[in-house]
């Protein structure tokens, strides 16, 4: 594992709350943190990109846990558990290729991978309208035996980023959830993709602590910030008028990463 030099206080406090900023609108919008966290340790913590993925699926899998437990206990709460159900039926085997896949790739790919993402979920957070407030039948979709093999494959493919990159697979669910079946709102697949992501991001914080690539000591902090955040995004989503506030910023940050990590990629290796 390499050695990293300890970032400054100031660096550490920019991150920090940078981070704490990124879980609160990573868990509004469902995205998962690891969009935000990977990029804040890979450039303001000088951690590398690969160390940087594998710490951030442990920060994902206690903002989603906290988020998801939230979700249940309203009781205007989203969560479809077999939409659930049919996402892990999926993911769990994407993880698996996905993890065993992320070993042999280069860091470039990796960093291209993330540009292309970013950029599909800023075009689709630019495009949406803002959604909150209370739904008339809360976690009940009418799937079909279409919906239902395309919610499978759905899963599958948010499995198999999640340890590619470090995210919850919310970049590529929550979009093609609500598109791709006319029955799901926006807040149903918001919450169905963060509870899918307790295990995938479970599933792959397993699987790095097994090979010993994640660093407990500088996820622990973060790890905290990420249960704050997500108490209050969970209890952000769920007003109405969030979105617009919550989808201005998302884009612009989406963007600005994708543009910081097209940089990286331009340069000769």
């Amino acid at each position: 594992m390499s050695e990293v030099a300890p970032p400054t206080r100031a660096r550490l406090a920019l991150a920090w709350l940078l981070w704490l900023l990124g879980s609160c609108l990573g868990t509004v919008c469902g995205i998962g943190g690891g969009t935000f966290a990977t990029p804040i340790q890979h450039y303001l913590l000088r951690i590398p990109l690969r160390q940087s993925v594998s710490n951030s699926l442990v920060l994902v899998f206690a903002m989603t846990l906290v988020a998801t437990l939230v979700e249940a206990a309203r009781g205007d709460g989203a969560i479809d558990w077999t939409v659930v159900g049919l996402l892990l039926v999926g993911s769990i085997p994407g993880t698996q290729l996905g993890y065993a896949w992320g070993k042999r790739v280069e860091v470039r790919t990796l960093k291209l991978m993330f540009v292309v993402l970013l950029l599909i979920a800023a075009v689709r957070t630019a495009t949406l309208r803002g959604q909150g407030g209370p739904l008339e039948n809360p976690g009940d979709v009418e799937l079909g035996s279409w919906g239902t093999a395309l919610t499978v494959l759905i899963g599958f493919g948010g499995g198999f980023i999640a340890p590619l990159l470090g995210i919850g697979g919310g970049i590529l669910v929550i979009p093609l959830l609500f598109l791709m079946l006319p029955d799901m709102s926006y807040l149903e697949a918001r919450a169905a993709s963060l509870a899918m992501s307790i295990v995938n991001s479970g599933q792959s914080v397993w699987l790095s602590v097994r090979d010993g690539r994640i660093q407990l000591e500088r996820t622990a902090p973060m790890a905290a910030l990420a249960v704050v955040g997500a108490l209050f995004g969970a209890w952000l989503v769920h007003l109405p008028g969030w979105g617009e506030v919550a989808r201005i910023a998302l884009t612009v940050i989406l963007l600005f990463v994708a543009a910081r990590f097209a940089l990286d990629v331009r340069k000769p290796s």
